[in-house]
């Protein structure tokens, strides 16, 4: 498997890199390259090690090697890696007795309505094309870090405009692709998160393969997206902070 891949990534580095001259307009005025690079083109140092991974609920985890890992993503086997989050995973007591604090009733029914006749689909051009034009989003990948920087100046610029008080932050991991996060400032300490994954893979050639990602999941991060957009136009102020990542 790794012989395969070291060939296909040498017969990739030969081609000459190119650019993506995006649509212009005022949430997608920046362009974005595609990251091919000679280090785009390796595993990340996410995969120096064996990972823990569980491909189902009652399935023990096992240690795997990234030449494992790839054998499951090309059978198309589901799995989770949970190395960083094994404490997550283990047995708890603690949500037996959890109760949920959502409201029994749906009470903001006006002001959902008077938002949504600010709702367009504008945002599915100017930010979904070149957010897609990204040769992949791979979440351990260059092309993931630059999509991922490239869709923060397109969050900022909202934020920019905003007459409520929200903050754009910028969140690394062990991985190269960080996470965007917008927060727009509650009265309470409880926090409502809104979210998507702006990553995306092919599943064959993980690091350096196509893949577009428009319904998985780049619908998913417009839409919330606009969702931001249009609460900032109504100058939202909720009781609880929201988080959009």
């Amino acid at each position: 498997m790794r012989v395969v891949l070291v060939a296909l990534a040498a017969l990739a580095a030969s081609a000459s890199a190119h650019q993506h001259v995006f649509a212009s307009g005022p949430l997608a005025h920046h362009q974005a390259a595609d990251a091919r690079t000679s280090s785009e083109f390796q595993p990340g140092s996410l995969y120096a090690g064996q990972r823990l991974i569980k491909v189902g609920e009652h399935v023990s985890a096992r240690w795997m090697s990234i030449d494992a890992i790839m054998t499951l993503r090309q059978a198309g086997v589901g799995f989770m890696d949970i190395t960083d989050t094994q404490d997550l995973h283990a047995p708890s007591s603690s949500l037996a007795a959890y109760e949920s604090r959502l409201p029994s009733q749906l009470t903001q029914g006006a002001a959902v309505n008077k938002t949504l006749e600010l709702v367009s689909s504008d945002l599915y051009g100017l930010v979904l094309e070149p957010f897609t034009a990204f040769h992949n989003r791979y979440y351990d990948s260059d092309n993931g870090r630059k999509s991922s920087e490239w869709l923060q100046q397109q969050v900022q610029l909202l934020a920019d405009d905003a007459a409520v008080n929200v903050t754009v932050s910028q969140v690394q991991h062990r991985f190269k692709q960080p996470s965007v996060v917008a927060r727009i400032e509650g009265q309470t300490d409880e926090t409502v998160v809104i979210s998507a994954h702006q990553d995306s893979v092919n599943m064959w050639l993980p690091w350096f393969g196509r893949a577009s990602g428009a319904d998985d999941d780049g619908s998913g991060t417009v839409t919330i997206l606009e969702a931001l957009r249009v609460l900032l136009a109504r100058d939202f102020a909720p009781r609880h902070a929201v988080e959009f990542h």
